[in-house]
């Protein structure tokens, strides 16, 4: 058990180190140590834990701005995502946390998983905030096909 949670410590600290130094929003990797990992203070608190968020659109087009980063610039997709391991800050920035699964974006299972990380995200805009945007556009956005999002 303990090695395991070493390998996922280490694959988390290298999927953050790698998205952090691509200007993904990730909380600051400092280092890594046997099951643990040191990063940087995260002011803030899960998207689920808010009732309001003032303007979903804009932090919805942040979201997909940072998957699009990791997956284009940092070449990797978080493969968990959802409103459980985004922060939003006080200031109306996001991190993204909890990236022990990410994958390459050449894994095998690669399509299936953003479109997973997508759909979890846009059912929850959906769901809370009534913000509409399919998968399909989504999709397009991040893997860069299309150079803006309909909302």
């Amino acid at each position: 058990w303990l090695y395991q949670s070493h390998l996922a410590a280490e694959r988390e600290f290298n999927a953050m180190k790698l998205a952090y130094e691509k200007g993904v929003a990730v909380p600051e990797p400092i280092c890594q140590n046997r099951h643990v990992i040191a990063m940087g203070m995260i002011n803030g608190a899960q998207l689920i834990k808010y009732k309001d968020i003032g303007k979903a659109e804009k932090v919805l087009e942040e979201i997909l701005l940072n998957v699009k980063k990791a997956y284009v610039e940092a070449h990797i997709i978080h493969a968990d995502l959802s409103e459980y391991n985004i922060i939003l800050k006080p200031e109306g920035d996001i991190l993204m946390i909890d990236w022990p699964q990410a994958v390459k974006k050449d894994h095998t299972n690669a399509t299936e998983l953003l479109e997973r990380d997508l759909r979890n995200i846009l059912t929850f805009f959906r769901r809370k905030f009534k913000i509409k945007l399919a998968i399909k556009e989504a999709y397009e956005y991040v893997i860069n096909e299309a150079e803006s999002l309909p909302i």
